[in-house]
This record gives C-alpha cells, sequence and structure tokens, in this order.
C-alpha cells in the first residue's frame, strides 16, 4: 500500500511538468501491465502517426516497468477517483482523446472526460451478467459505464449484453492481445545462447509458472528418460523461489544468471530464467509449451504467446475466467492437466509423436492468426476522431 500511495505523490506537479511538451495528446488509461499489453498494437499504430501517447497506471506494477518506455510521451499514475482530483487530472493533460482498456470504469474520470467534451472510448471490453452493471446496487457505474461515446467488445455474447446496458455506438473488435502477440512473429526473437543449449534435443518452454505448477514439471524432468531441454521461467523471480526450484531438481540445471557462457551449457538439461523480460522470446524456441497459473487459483497467464509460435500448449484446469482457453482447446491447439499422469502423458505423446506435435501446434497458430484484427477495427475509429 506505500507504493500505492507514494506514487501518486505530488502526482499533479509532475503531470504539469510533462505535459507542458504534450500536442494533442491521446489518453490510454490501463489499470496495470497486462491490460497495458492489450493497448500496445493500439500505441505502436500511435506511434507512427507521431501522436503523443499518455499511459495512465492504476497499479504500480505497470507503471514501474513502462514508466522509462520511448514509445511513451508520458506515464503517470491515475489518481484517487474523486471530483476534484480528476478534474485537475483531466485539465492538466488536456487529451484530444480517451481510450480506457477493458475494465477500468471510474465515475468521476469519466464526469470529468464529458464535461470537456473529450471523446471516451473503451476497448476490449468483455461483459457477464455476473458484473456490477447487473446489479440493484450498481447503478453508479452502470451510469458512468454509459457515458462511453463508443464501446469496442471482444466477441458477440459481451455485444449483446452491451446492447441490454445500453450503452452508446458499440462494435464488435475482437481482442487486441491477438494482435499484439501475432505481431511478434515479425520481431528479432533470438536470445544468445539458448539454441547452443538446446543442440539437436526438443525443447519444453514452462512460462509464467507457479510452486503448483512446478511440482508436475518437476517431477516429470526428474523421472523422465526423455531427450529433451526445459527452460523454466517462474512467474515470481525472488531468491527463495529460485532457490525452491533449485533444490527440487535432481538433475543438471543452470540458472540463466550464471551466464550463457558457462561450461556445462550444453550439459545442463534445465535452465532456470532467473529474471524477467525474455519468455515471449523464449517460447519462439519451444516445440511444446507449458503456461502457468491455472493449477492452482492464480489465475491462467498468457497461452496466445506460445500458441502464435505454432506450439502445442499445456495448462491447468482452473481456467474458467480466460476465454481464450477454452478456445484454444476447441480449436485443438491445447491439453488441459488435471493431474500428473496427465502432464506425463501429453508430454511424452508429443515428444514422441512429431507428426501430431505438429499439426496441434498448426492449430494453435492458425487459432491466433484467424482472431486478428482488433487493432485495426479500434484505429479506424480514433483516426477518424482524431480528424475532428
Amino acid at each position: 500500500m506505500a507504493k500505492f500511495y507514494d506514487g501518486r505523490r505530488d502526482l499533479f506537479k509532475k503531470l504539469e511538468v510533462k505535459s507542458r511538451s504534450l500536442k494533442n495528446p491521446v489518453w490510454i488509461h490501463a489499470a496495470s501491465l497486462g491490460e497495458y499489453e492489450q493497448a500496445v498494437p493500439i500505441i505502436d499504430y500511435l506511434n507512427k502517426k507521431q501522436q503523443d501517447v499518455v499511459v495512465s497506471f492504476f497499479s504500480p506494477s505497470g507503471f514501474d516497468i513502462k514508466k522509462d518506455d520511448k514509445k511513451l510521451a508520458a506515464v503517470t499514475y491515475l489518481p484517487i477517483d474523486t471530483s476534484q482530483n480528476m478534474k485537475e487530472f483531466v485539465e492538466i493533460l488536456n487529451p484530444k482523446l480517451a481510450l480506457i482498456i477493458k475494465y477500468e470504469v471510474w465515475p468521476n474520470m469519466l464526469q470529468a472526460l464529458q464535461k470537456k467534451n473529450i471523446p471516451k472510448v473503451l476497448v476490449s471490453a468483455t461483459f457477464s451478467k455476473h458484473q456490477l452493471y447487473f446489479k440493484w446496487y450498481g447503478s453508479l457505474f452502470l451510469k458512468a459505464l454509459q457515458k462511453f461515446d463508443a464501446v469496442f467488445v471482444q466477441n458477440e455474447d459481451s455485444f449483446r449484453l452491451a446492447q441490454e446496458l445500453q450503452l452508446k455506438d458499440i462494435h464488435i473488435s475482437g481482442d487486441t492481445r491477438y494482435d499484439r502477440v501475432f505481431n511478434q512473429l515479425h520481431q528479432d526473437n533470438s536470445i544468445e545462447g539458448i539454441s547452443e543449449f538446446i543442440g539437436d534435443q526438443l525443447c519444453l518452454v514452462c512460462g509464467s509458472t507457479w510452486p503448483e505448477d512446478e511440482n508436475f514439471i518437476i517431477n516429470y524432468i526428474n523421472q523422465t528418460h526423455q531427450q529433451l531441454k526445459v527452460i523454466i521461467a517462474p512467474h515470481k523471480v525472488n531468491t527463495e523461489h529460485i532457490e525452491a526450484i533449485e533444490n527440487s531438481l535432481k538433475v543438471d540445471y543452470i540458472k540463466w544468471s550464471d551466464g550463457i557462457h558457462t561450461t556445462n551449457l550444453n550439459q545442463a538439461k534445465v535452465v532456470i530464467i532467473d529474471c524477467i523480460g525474455l519468455l515471449t522470446k523464449l517460447y519462439s524456441y519451444a516445440n511444446i509449451a507449458y503456461v502457468g497459473g491455472a493449477v492452482g487459483t492464480t489465475g491462467l497467464h498468457n497461452i496466445l504467446e506460445p500458441s502464435t509460435f505454432g506450439v502445442p500448449v499445456l495448462f491447468g484446469e482452473n481456467h474458467q475466467k480466460f476465454p481464450e482457453a477454452k478456445a484454444l482447446l476447441n480449436a485443438g491447439g491445447a491439453f488441459e492437466i488435471k493431474h500428473q499422469t496427465d502432464f506425463n502423458n501429453n508430454l511424452d505423446a508429443l515428444i514422441s509423436n512429431r507428426e501430431k506435435r505438429l499439426e496441434i501446434g498448426k492449430k494453435a497458430s492458425q487459432f491466433v492468426e484467424k482472431q486478428t484484427g482488433a487493432t485495426t477495427l479500434i484505429c479506424n475509429y480514433i483516426e477518424e476522431q482524431l480528424k475532428q
């Protein structure tokens, strides 16, 4: 909580300094890093148009990582949603257009934008009957939601619910995350040392893992005789967690922080990634991927990143809040893991059957490609707004 309040100290003074060099900025608000990732294709489009982009975050996780990003003209915290705070924030920033990503509906923020006649757009929205807007006590937030000038939803179910909520100018755009991960195919995904580590063996990349995921992975590694290299990139890279992984392994391993020029790089069976920022590129080296978060209840991490590289994906069974998981399973590009035997059998089958592995990987990449296009629809709308 200290970081939450400390980050907002002198917020308006800092914003005023930053805003002096801005010209008709587009303001994008994201709750945290996950929502920001959905905005990246839109930010890339605006950068190409040489449009100033200001991003605000509610949580420290997004702000801390993106505060020095060169793509962005300014990065700031969102102030606490009081009438005076939001009035001052909007007056200082004075954006040409405001884009809110997915969930963040703050009544005073939307009221302040409306009073200044600044267009307000909700992007990558999803709706369900469980949300506050459908409850008798949610009228304040429903009235705020109805202030949006346009709403871009991810799917037809959300479109119907948005109509029921009497929102204005509703569009089915899809999810910008698909564009984000698909664009990664056209980037330089090479990482020095990884090809040397893998050699001529198959590679399993385990991304964003938690201890309950690592139980499956490490039990398999310790008993398998398969010719397989494994990369473990845990969600948390603190010393205690990394040491717990090290202590559980009964095979040769190295930590990424040991350096790629370590003498036993080729001999190691496992690389533990004890830093952040490499995972997306690591998936480009995978033959099979495991994505963490859904064995326990922490929440499934990004399954689209490995999918776009044409990699079969394994993940746990607690994925009900992540519609892309069910969709990828239905498309035949993934496997749901319920217990250790599931993990072992599915992994052994994919390792031993190249044709099956490639076929499932192809279905995964086709699934992502078919869902692209949201950014184009949204950016066409933005372009029209910026002309006005």
